[in-house]
C-alpha cells in the first residue's frame, strides 16, 4: 500500500503542495538535522504576526508530511520519529516565544529581570513526542518586578500575556491548520493557576501543596524554550520532591489510584482497545518504569532521566529489572508506539483508538489480515498487562488470623480509631487507617502493651499523611522491623514522633551502607544546603536538624540491631557533628563577611582562609559522641583584632570574630520544629566563663604555657580541630603536641589529678548504693578511666611523643601499652571496661533510662578499674 493511499493528511498535502513529489522524494525523504529544523523556524521570527502564524503552520505541515511519509515507508526508526517530532515542537516554541517577546518589549519595555522559561512536560520533556501529540508545558519567570516602559506592566501581567500570545499562535485553528495543541493543565494549581508563575511561588507550591501524581508529571520535565538555565534551576530545587531520598512505597498506592481512575474512564467510554490507556497499553509499561524511577531514583541518580527508553535502560543497568524483562518491555513499548504513530498518521490526529475496521492499518503494518494483527496485538497487551499486574503485586499481609488479639491491645486500638480526630478523617484516609490498625492488632499482641502505645503515638502524628499509613500497610516487613525497634528503644520512638519522615530509614537498613565516611557525610550535607536560600537561616537550620537527626536515627537502628560496633557508632555520630559545625561556621562567617567585609589575618594572605578554627573537646574531640552528647567547643582565631575589616560597614577584627562565634552558637542552639542541633558548652575556653568567647592562637598558647590548671591540660589531651581554617587547625595540632610534651613534676601532676577527681566525686555524690551503679561518675567508672589515661599521657608524652598522636581513650591506651608506660594487661582491662561502660550507656539512652545499672552487671569491671586506680594513682 502506498503511503498516500493510507494517510489522508499526506495525500491532501502532496496534492496541494508537492504534486510532483519532488520534495517528498528528495529533501523530505530523509530526517532533518536539529540545526536544519531550528534554522527553518528562526527564519520566521521577525515576520509580522499574520505572516508568522501562516508560515509557521505551513512549515509544520511540510515537516509533518515528511515524518508521515518516512514512517509509512519504514525509512525512519522510532528514534528518528520522536526526535524530529520533539525538535519540531521545541523549535516552534522557541521561535514563537522570540517573536512575541519582540512585540511585547516594544509595547511595555523589557522586564527588569527578563528570565523566562518554558518547561516541557510529558512526552515533550522526555524527547519522545507522538507523531501528532499535544505539547504539555508550564511557564515560569525569575521574579516579580516591572517592565521598563513605555507602558509599565508588572512581571506577572507581562509574562502571562506572553504565555497567552505564544499559546494562541501555536494552537489557533486557521485554514492552514495548527502548529500544536498546547496543554497547560499540569502547571501548579492546574487550570486555576496563573499561566506564568514566579520561580519562588512555584517552589513553594510543590513544597506545600504538591501531590503524588505531580511527582509523576515532573519525572519527564525539562526546560525546552526561553531561559533554559532558569528552568534547570527550578527542576534542581524540585528534585527532593520528585525523588525521595529513601524508598518510597507510597508510589504504589498512587499508581493504583491513577490506574483505577483510568480503567473506570476506559470502561465508561468504551475505550478497551485504546493503545495508550486500555488494558496492556502504553500507560501500563510507562507506569512500571516511572514507578521504579520514583521508588529508587533518590538513591540512584542514574535513574533521574526524563526519557522512557533511557530510564528503562538505567533500570536494567542497575539490575533493578532483569535483562530479559527490560528487553521485552522495550520491544512491546516500541511496537505499541509504532502502531500508535501509524494510527495518528492517517488523519494527523492525536488518537490512540484502534479504528473500527483495522484492515488498512493491518496492511500498512505488514500483517496479512486484520485478524492476524488483532491476535498479535492481544499477545502484546496480555504480556504487558501480566507484567504490570506482577509489578503491582503487593506483599500480602502476614497471616496471623489464628493469633488471638490481646484485650488491652484491642481496647487501645478501638479507642484510637473511635477518637473524633480519626472519625473526621476523609474516607480514603480513614479506610487506610482502619486497614493498618486491623493489620497491627495481631502483630502488636506479640509485644508488651507499651509498644501499642508507642505505635499509636506515632500514627497520631502522621494520621493525615496517608503515605506513611500506606507504607506501613503495604509492607509487613517494615511493620515488623518498626515494632521490633519500638519495643527496644523509647529514644527511637521519640525521634520518629518528632520526624515521621524517618520511617523511610527503616526501609534502607542495608548494613553494607551503615558506615559513611566523614567526607561522604559532609558532601551529603553540603548538597542538601545547596538547595536552601542563603537568606533564610531558619530554613537552613531546619534542614541541618533534619539531616543530623536522620543520620543519628539510622545509626541508632543499626546499633539496636547489633549490626555495627560501638566504636563505629561513635565515629558516625562524631562525624555528623563535625559536618554540621563546619557548615554552620562557614555560613556564619559568610554572613558576617557579606555585611562587614573580610578581616585582616595574621601572617596568612590566602583568599579562602577563614582565620578561625574550632577545637572540639570531650566526647567530640575524643571521637566518642553519643546520642545526647553536647558539644564542648573552644573558638580560636588568627585575626588581627585591632584592624578593621574591608567591607562597606567595617568593624574591628576582634568584634568580627566575636560576632561570628556568637552566630555559630545561636544557630547550633536554635530550636526548630524538629528540635535543635546541639547544646553547646564553651566553658573549657581559657579562663572559663569569665574569658573571651574566642581567643587568639598566641593567647591560647600563652595561657596553656603559664596559667592553665591541671584539669584544663587534662581536657586538652582530648582536644582536636574539628572545623574551620585548615592551616590554623594544623597550628593548633602542633600546639597540642607541644603542650602535651612539656616536662612536668609528676608528684604535683598526680596530686592535682587525684584532687580534681575527688572534687568531682563529691559534687556528683556518686557511690555504689541501692539505686545502682552510675556508669560515668561512680568509682571504678568512666571518669576514673579517663582521668587515669589523661594522667599517663601528660606524665609520659615528653619521653614518648607518639602519645600525643590521638585524642580517643582507646588509641591512647594502645599507645601507652606499646610504649611500655603501662602493662598490656592493664591496658586491656581498661579498654574492655571502657567499651563495656559506654555500650551500657548507649543502651540506657536508647531505652530511655538514666546511666545506672545493677552493680552485678559490671562488678568485675568495676573492681578491676578500682584496683588499677589504687595502683597508679596512690600518692
Amino acid at each position: 500500500m502506498e503511503p498516500t493511499d493510507y494517510s489522508r493528511f499526506l495525500s491532501h498535502w502532496v496534492e496541494k503542495f508537492d504534486p510532483e513529489r519532488s520534495w517528498l522524494l528528495g529533501s523530505g525523504a530523509k530526517p532533518p538535522l536539529e540545526t536544519e529544523i531550528q534554522a527553518s523556524w528562526q527564519n520566521l521570527v521577525t515576520s509580522n504576526t499574520p505572516e508568522f502564524d501562516r508560515e509557521a503552520r505551513r512549515l509544520r505541515n511540510r515537516m509533518q508530511a515528511g515524518l508521515i511519509y518516512r514512517l509509512l515507508v519504514g525509512s525512519d526508526s522510532f528514534a528518528d520519529t520522536v526526535r524530529v517530532t520533539t525538535q519540531l515542537a521545541q523549535s516552534a516554541l522557541n521561535a514563537t516565544l522570540q517573536h512575541h517577546r519582540i512585540i511585547l518589549d516594544q509595547a511595555f519595555g523589557e522586564p527588569s529581570n527578563p528570565a523566562f522559561s518554558i518547561l516541557g512536560m510529558g512526552k515533550l520533556g522526555g524527547r519522545e513526542l507522538n507523531l501528532s501529540s499535544d505539547i504539555d508545558i508550564f511557564c515560569v519567570f525569575a521574579e516579580d518586578g516591572e517592565t521598563a516602559g513605555p507602558r509599565v506592566r508588572d512581571h506577572g501581567e507581562y509574562f502571562t500575556r506572553l504565555t497567552q500570545q505564544v499559546t494562541k499562535s501555536l494552537e489557533t485553528q486557521t485554514a492552514d491548520g495548527i502548529v500544536a495543541r498546547v496543554d497547560q493543565r499540569l502547571r501548579p494549581w492546574g487550570s486555576a493557576g496563573q499561566l506564568a508563575i514566579p520561580l519562588i511561588a512555584c517552589g513553594d507550591y510543590y513544597e506545600v501543596h504538591g501531590r503524588e501524581w505531580e511527582r509523576f508529571a515532573l519525572l519527564k520535565a525539562r526546560p525546552v524554550a526561553g531561559d533554559l538555565g532558569l528552568g534547570s534551576e527550578l527542576l534542581q530545587t524540585l528534585k527532593p520532591f520528585i525523588y525521595r531520598k529513601y524508598l518510597d512505597f507510597g508510589v504504589f498506592e498512587s499508581i493504583r489510584d491513577l490506574k483505577s481512575k483510568i480503567e473506570s474512564e476506559v470502561r465508561r467510554n468504551g475505550r478497551e482497545t485504546n493503545l495508550k490507556v486500555g488494558r496492556g497499553g502504553i500507560r501500563e509499561i510507562e507506569f512500571i518504569v516511572q514507578s521504579l524511577q520514583l521508588l529508587r531514583g533518590g538513591q540512584i541518580p542514574k535513574l533521574q532521566v526524563s526519557g522512557f527508553l533511557n530510564a528503562l535502560q538505567a533500570l536494567v543497568d542497575e539490575t533493578i529489572l532483569s535483562q530479559e524483562d527490560g528487553r521485552q518491555l522495550r520491544d512491546d513499548y516500541l511496537w505499541l508506539r509504532h502502531v500508535e504513530h501509524v494510527i495518528q498518521a492517517e488523519n494527523d490526529q492525536q488518537t490512540q483508538e484502534l479504528p473500527s475496521d483495522c484492515g488498512q492499518l493491518a496492511t500498512i503494518l505488514g500483517f496479512e489480515t486484520a485478524s492476524h494483527f488483532e491476535r498479535h496485538r492481544r499477545v502484546v497487551t496480555d504480556r504487558v498487562h501480566e507484567a504490570f499486574a506482577a509489578f503491582m503485586h503487593v506483599e500480602p499481609p502476614i497471616q496471623k488470623s489464628c493469633i488471638e488479639v490481646r484485650d488491652e491491645v484491642r481496647q487501645r486500638l478501638d479507642s484510637f480509631t473511635d477518637d473524633p480526630v480519626c472519625e473526621r478523617l476523609e474516607p480514603i484516609a480513614r479506610n487506610r487507617l482502619i486497614t493498618l490498625v486491623n493489620q497491627l492488632a495481631p502483630e502488636l499482641s506479640f509485644y508488651p502493651v507499651v509498644v501499642t502505645d508507642r505505635m499509636l503515638r506515632f500514627i497520631g502524628t502522621c494520621i493525615r499523611r496517608t503515605v506513611y499509613l500506606s507504607l506501613l500497610s503495604e509492607n509487613p516487613a517494615t511493620r515488623e522491623r518498626m515494632l521490633d525497634i519500638l519495643n527496644r528503644s523509647s529514644w527511637v520512638t521519640e525521634r520518629l514522633i518528632e520526624m515521621p519522615a524517618l520511617l523511610d530509614e527503616l526501609l534502607m537498613l542495608d548494613v553494607s551502607d551503615a558506615v559513611l565516611s566523614r567526607e561522604m557525610i559532609g558532601q551529603e550535607l553540603n548538597m542538601r544546603l545547596l538547595r536552601v536560600d542563603p537568606d533564610d537561616p531558619e530554613h537552613l537550620t531546619e534542614v541541618m536538624v533534619q539531616f543530623a537527626r536522620g543520620l543519628a536515627f539510622r545509626v541508632a537502628v543499626f546499633e539496636i540491631r547489633a549490626e555495627i560496633p560501638l566504636m563505629q557508632v561513635s565515629d558516625q555520630l562524631t562525624w555528623i557533628a563535625e559536618a554540621v559545625v563546619s557548615e554552620v561556621l562557614r555560613y556564619a562567617y559568610s554572613e558576617m563577611a557579606t555585611k562587614h567585609g573580610q578581616p585582616v589575618r595574621i601572617g596568612d594572605n590566602r583568599e579562602d582562609a577563614l582565620g578561625l578554627s574550632i577545637l572540639g573537646y570531650g566526647k567530640l574531640g575524643g571521637l566518642e559522641m553519643s546520642y545526647e552528647s553536647d558539644l564542648d567547643l573552644v573558638f580560636v582565631h588568627g585575626i588581627d583584632p585591632d584592624q578593621l575589616t574591608d567591607g562597606a560597614m567595617p568593624v574591628e577584627g576582634g568584634l568580627f570574630v566575636n560576632r561570628v562565634v556568637r552566630r555559630v552558637i545561636a544557630l547550633l542552639e536554635t530550636n526548630t520544629r524538629f528540635g535543635r542541633l546541639y547544646d553547646i558548652d564553651t566553658r573549657l575556653r581559657p579562663s572559663g566563663r569569665s574569658g573571651l568567647m574566642v581567643v587568639g592562637i598566641d593567647a591560647l598558647k600563652k595561657y596553656l604555657d603559664e596559667s592553665a590548671w591541671t584539669w584544663e591540660l587534662q581536657a586538652f589531651v582530648r582536644a582536636r580541630p574539628v572545623a574551620g581554617d585548615a592551616l590554623l587547625g594544623n597550628k593548633l595540632e602542633m600546639l597540642r603536641t607541644e603542650i602535651l610534651r612539656q616536662p612536668r613534676m609528676l608528684d604535683r601532676l598526680l596530686r592535682n589529678v587525684v584532687d580534681m577527681r575527688e572534687k568531682m566525686h563529691s559534687h556528683f555524690d556518686a557511690g555504689v548504693n541501692k539505686t545502682g551503679f552510675d556508669l560515668k561518675h561512680d568509682r571504678g567508672g568512666i571518669v576514673d578511666i579517663e582521668f587515669m589515661v589523661q594522667y599517663q599521657v601528660l606524665a609520659h608524652a615528653e619521653a614518648h611523643p607518639e602519645l600525643a598522636a590521638y585524642t580517643d581513650n582507646i588509641r591512647q591506651l594502645d599507645g601507652l601499652s606499646q610504649s611500655g608506660c603501662i602493662s598490656i594487661r592493664d591496658a586491656d582491662v581498661l579498654k574492655r571496661s571502657y567499651v563495656r561502660y559506654r555500650a551500657l550507656i548507649h543502651e540506657a539512652i536508647l531505652a530511655g533510662r538514666k546511666g545506672r545499672v545493677s552493680v552485678d552487671m559490671i562488678e568485675s569491671e568495676r573492681c578491676q578499674v578500682e584496683a588499677i586506680w589504687a595502683h597508679w594513682m596512690s600518692n
